[in-house]
């Protein structure tokens, strides 16, 4: 008896590929199910994660940062009076991090822009020439004209749309004017030197963009911002960078943003994507439950005198239940290595060229995504898919197993 119940590792090994090998065209057919499913879910991960990662990138360097940190108040009331009065407080800190890599201050106040005849409302966004390009990717979107040059106060940027609506030129006089933090209106004239056209709606639609030092001469705010906007070595670090501002800032009046606070569409996307991810891993569990089920029980009822015969002679429930759970991890196994190969081949074949989708750009480009979607076949990816359907297959594995245990012997006897 004892010798019974230790069976090595490779003897279960060894009954479990011969069963499979029985019926060898069932065992084919449902590998090449599982090849198709997992191939096809690690093709869909790896674009999901493909165009999420550029969506990530643009929306934070295109114009917002992974960070920013505010006066208290104001990203709700985007009033300048809700302004930080010393800004050096926060930005002696910015060396003292690696994982910061560049940082900037910036105004933004709303305002009305004009030209002759035309006008229409903006964001009037105030920055230092030569720090937002340590943060942001907007000086690469100047499309006609040149980005704000460091010492000429009376520069003024805009967005593509927002010039075509008022009807602006490069070299036209546009008058900016705004709300001082006192409340009194004012107005002053600024040249055109550029025009930005990203495809995001909050910078084509809105924005005006001037020099810093102008805006706080202009709008009486002294040395105060109203944003400081800092730009991490990597998106992981944003909720590292967070809590370390968090800590050093702690009972000051500061709002500390991480870059998904501050845009609900981006976060809202986001949370969509992840549930778009959890739909699909579910439709590759069923897949597997069923077609593991199916072949399990299909085995089970052609093989119940086997089973009854290595009962009779002293197997115990135990080893039966483990020789037939096994056999479904083997074929789970095989299935979703060869599924996550064949996947991972399609990726790399498509990783330099990418799908075009340049018919839907400007779709695209409102969700900050580029129309040429390039997949992107992550380590975590990995694990969710292989982890995902490995338990898949033990839950599919279970019932089979405990069925062949609870067969009586003198059933599985019988004459057919």
């Amino acid at each position: 008896m004892a010798n019974r119940t230790r069976l090595g590792i490779t003897t279960y090994l060894m009954f479990a590929i011969r069963n499979l090998m029985r019926n060898r065209r069932r065992t084919t057919i449902t590998l090449l199910t599982m090849i198709f499913g997992i191939a096809v879910l690690t093709l869909l991960s790896a674009l999901n994660d493909g165009w999420l990662s550029q969506m990530k990138t643009n929306f934070i360097l295109s114009y917002t940062g992974h960070v920013q940190i505010h006066a208290r108040g104001f990203e709700a009331s985007q009033n300048l009076r809700d302004r930080i009065n010393k800004p050096e407080e926060v930005t002696r800190l910015m060396q003292s991090y690696s994982e910061i890599v560049g940082w900037t201050q910036r105004i933004r106040t709303s305002g009305l822009a004009s030209v002759g005849g035309g006008s229409a409302g903006v964001q009037i966004m105030a920055t230092d020439p030569e720090q937002e390009t340590w943060v942001t990717s907007i000086h690469e979107h100047v499309t006609w004209g040149d980005w704000l040059r460091p010492g000429m106060s009376r520069d003024l940027l805009l967005g593509a749309t927002v010039a075509e609506t008022i009807g602006a030129d490069l070299g036209n006089r546009v008058i900016l004017m705004a709300q001082r933090p006192a409340g009194d209106m004012v107005s002053e004239v600024f040249i055109l030197r550029g025009i930005l056209e990203t495809g995001a709606p909050q910078i084509d639609r809105t924005l005006a963009l001037i020099p810093l030092n102008t805006a706080q001469t202009w709008l009486d705010m002294g040395q105060s911002v109203t944003d400081i906007v800092v730009r991490a070595d990597h998106h992981e670090n944003t909720g590292q960078v967070v809590r370390l501002f968090a800590q050093q800032l702690s009972g000051q009046s500061y709002e500390i943003m991480p870059w998904q606070e501050l845009d609900p569409m981006v976060r809202q996307w986001l949370e969509f994507s992840d549930a778009y991810g959890l739909v699909i891993i579910l439709v590759v569990v069923i897949l597997v439950l069923v077609e593991i089920l199916n072949t399990m029980l299909i085995s089970l009822h052609e093989r119940n005198k086997e089973i009854g015969v290595i009962a009779a002679i002293g197997t115990t429930r135990i080893q039966i239940f483990s020789m037939l759970l096994l056999e479904a991890v083997l074929l789970i196994f095989i299935g979703a290595s060869l599924g996550y190969l064949v996947g991972s081949l399609l990726v790399y074949a498509l990783s330099g060229t990418g799908i075009d989708l340049t018919g839907y750009a400007n779709a695209f480009q409102f969700f900050y995504m580029n129309p040429v979607i390039y997949p992107d076949l992550t380590s975590d990816s990995a694990l969710r898919i292989l982890g995902t359907t490995l338990i898949a297959a033990l839950l599919a594995g279970v019932y089979p197993a405990w069925r062949a245990t609870r067969l009586s012997i003198s059933q599985a006897l019988r004459i057919q």
